[in-house]
């Protein structure tokens, strides 16, 4: 059977594609490596899959960085009210978190999961799984698309296809990168492969120690060469490796980049960002007035978790067991500056396979930000994390998954279908 498209990929952005394609009317071939779909969905947001969220298009963009202004059609024509109404047509309510981030009300992906499966089963799609593709075919009078080959050695034939093959990340999910190695034979060119959204370790190992300690409303500063590169406001979480949490992914990307140029890399912690100077001043010496013999280990209980206490009066260099009576001045300065300003030295991120997403991938320049199709190749379409795009954390990734997902749908199927 010829069709009119092929989606490789069956993760968020190539069911939707293919889902959409075939309600506008094309005879529609899915293909994933997986013995099921939205396997790497099914895992996002740790089970809960936040799929989108509330913010306005502007605020979208300007969390893709220097490369969101690419989105700014897809974002339009396809938008997280869009996106939202979609699922909850489909059975999926929503409701909307801290930060603006969107999740299933059920707090469960696999509702997501199933309601796209359906979507592509109700629509008529043809899916194949286990069915992993090695290579797009090529019409060499033209040069345009005019299949896909497996592994196997099956080909199907058709005269559009749709790339959406996910990154590096997860790769236990069929995350591989297989995507960025069909489109590189075409003539492709990607941008380097690196971690997005990625834990990161530190020098210090007392880290390990906190493992599982999370630090609620702080303020995080990335510092390259004690300049300021970028800063996050939330939460954060210590590991045996080092930190991670919703802050730490956000810094991550610049940590990465710098990292990559053998900068010198710290993190700053403000443990007490609701403070300033002369209040938190004056807050340590009321604690300290009032708290006459008491170990200074016990008083500063009352202004951090009590895991975190060893550690900060170690790096302070004032012992524990010091009388807070007993408390110079001169410490006493020495502990509120330390509470703005509790440092961290980053020795590298963790593995791209710890990573959330990619950053990376192909070059935005070589595709149609209108259609999704690929300056390259004729009939040949992208859309997802393949493409150069990363998005910091709060569901701006799945956004533009499926937004991009609908725009090359949208183009690659025939009017007159």
């Amino acid at each position: 059977m010829i069709y009119d498209v092929i989606v490789v990929g069956g993760g968020a952005s190539g069911m939707f594609a293919a889902g959409h394609s075939a309600e506008k009317g094309a005879r529609v071939l899915l293909l994933e490596r997986n013995a099921r779909l939205g396997k790497k969905l099914g895992i996002t947001g740790k089970g809960r899959c936040n799929l989108t969220n509330a913010g306005e298009r502007d605020e979208f963009i300007e969390n893709f960085g220097k490369n969101g202004r690419f989105l700014y059609r897809a974002l339009t024509r396809f938008s997280n009210y869009d996106l939202i109404a979609f699922f909850n047509a489909r059975g999926v309510s929503t409701k909307e978190e801290r930060g603006g981030r969107v999740f299933p009300t059920s707090d469960d992906s696999e509702s997501v999961v199933a309601a796209l499966a359906r979507y592509v089963r109700e629509r008529g799609v043809s899916v194949r799984l286990n069915a992993r593709a090695e290579k797009i075919l090529i019409d060499a009078p033209t040069g345009a698309v005019a299949g896909v080959a497996l592994e196997s050695g099956e080909s199907f034939r058709a005269g559009k296809v749709i790339l959406a093959t996910g990154g590096l990340s997860y790769p236990r999910t069929g995350s591989t990168g297989d995507g960025y190695a069909m489109a590189e034979r075409l003539g492709h060119t990607i941008v380097p492969l690196r971690p997005a959204l990625v834990p990161l370790e530190t020098v210090e190992h007392f880290p390990k120690d906190l493992q599982g300690l999370s630090l609620e409303n702080v303020r995080v500063t990335a510092l390259r060469d004690d300049k300021k590169t970028m800063e996050e406001f939330g939460d954060m979480l210590f590991t045996h490796f080092g930190v991670s949490g919703p802050i730490i992914l956000k810094l991550s990307g610049v940590v990465v980049e710098c990292l990559e140029r053998g900068e010198r890399i710290q993190l700053s912690i403000n443990l007490k960002p609701a403070l300033d100077d002369t209040k938190l001043e004056n807050r340590l010496i009321r604690e300290f007035a009032g708290s006459g013999k008491k170990m200074l280990g016990t008083v500063m209980k009352n202004l951090l978790p009590k895991a975190l206490v060893p550690a900060f009066l170690k790096t302070s260099g004032i012992s524990e067991e010091k009388k807070c009576n007993q408390i110079t001045g001169e410490e006493r300065k020495k502990i509120a500056r330390l509470l703005m300003d509790f440092r961290l030295t980053v020795r590298r991120a963790r593995p791209i396979d710890e990573a959330i997403i990619t950053r990376g991938g192909i070059d935005l320049s070589e595709i149609d930000p209108r259609t999704m199709e690929s300056k390259k190749v004729k009939g040949l379409f992208l859309c997802g994390e393949i493409m150069d795009l990363d998005g910091t954390t709060g569901g701006y990734n799945l956004q533009e998954a499926f937004s991009t997902a609908y725009v090359a749908a949208e183009a690659c199927v025939p009017h007159d279908n």
